[in-house]
């Protein structure tokens, strides 16, 4: 019955672990399909819940996985092995895919799915280490740090995306007061996204007298500790 145990438990952490990184952008592309109202409420009423469950799914997995195996050490070594091999096959995919490598905003998405996956890899390993936590705990903490810095990146750049689909500033159109409040928060997402794209501005280059002195309010309060430059956003502020 245990050999059983060994023989079964490969493939099925197999299975998991690479249905979740198939899942992975196609929840986020699922996103970015819904109309903005929803996304809005989403990010307003459930993005933190939404961010923490996205970092404690694998490691629930892992460790609920853990649980069918004969051996702590065995489930360790196992979920590690394939969640770091299946990671390396899912971002050799991301970057050898043509929409990714012919145009810059491709490289966008290439970087946010590398950072999230690397970090569900890493929340994978922590899930099954959990209960080798006094034998690998060096490791384990070394894991999780690197893997929550990546992964919140890629968070971060999720983020950014969603605010142009939300918030994209037309640059035909004349804004007024209120509009200037949320674009000058959005700031720093736009400013990333101008890297990978041409028509994303910072501030919209036709717009009242009020959304320009609301623009300033919430870009020094929001925005101006992080701003380092920006191609567009400079050009739209001169």
């Amino acid at each position: 019955m245990k050999a059983i145990r060994y023989i079964i438990f490969i493939p099925i952490i197999f299975l998991i672990i690479a249905t979740i990184y198939t899942l992975l952008p196609m929840a986020l592309f699922g996103l970015m399909g819904l109309s903005n109202i929803w996304l809005i409420i989403l990010l307003v009423f459930f993005g933190g819940l939404a961010v923490v469950i996205f970092q404690l799914l694998p490691i629930g997995v892992a460790w609920l996985s853990s649980k069918i195996s004969p051996s702590e050490k065995f489930a360790y070594n196992s979920i590690l092995t394939i969640s770091i091999l299946l990671s390396i096959v899912q971002i050799y995919g991301y970057w050898s895919a043509p929409n990714i490598t012919t145009c810059s905003f491709g490289y966008f998405l290439g970087i946010m799915l590398t950072c999230l996956t690397i970090g569900f890899a890493a929340s994978f390993s922590i899930g099954a280490g959990i209960q080798m936590e006094e034998e690998k705990g060096a490791s384990l903490a070394i894991i999780l740090a690197i893997g929550s810095i990546v992964f919140y990146i890629g968070i971060f750049l999720v983020f950014c995306l969603l605010s142009i689909k939300i918030c994209y500033i037309n640059p035909d159109k004349t804004y007024t007061w209120y509009s200037g409040i949320l674009h000058g928060i959005l700031v720093i997402p736009h400013w990333i996204i101008s890297w990978f794209l041409d028509d994303i501005y910072c501030k919209a280059p036709n717009s009242t007298t009020a959304y320009s002195l609301w623009w300033w309010i919430s870009f020094i309060f929001f925005g101006l500790i992080f701003l380092g430059g920006g191609r567009n956003c400079n050009q739209s502020v001169s």
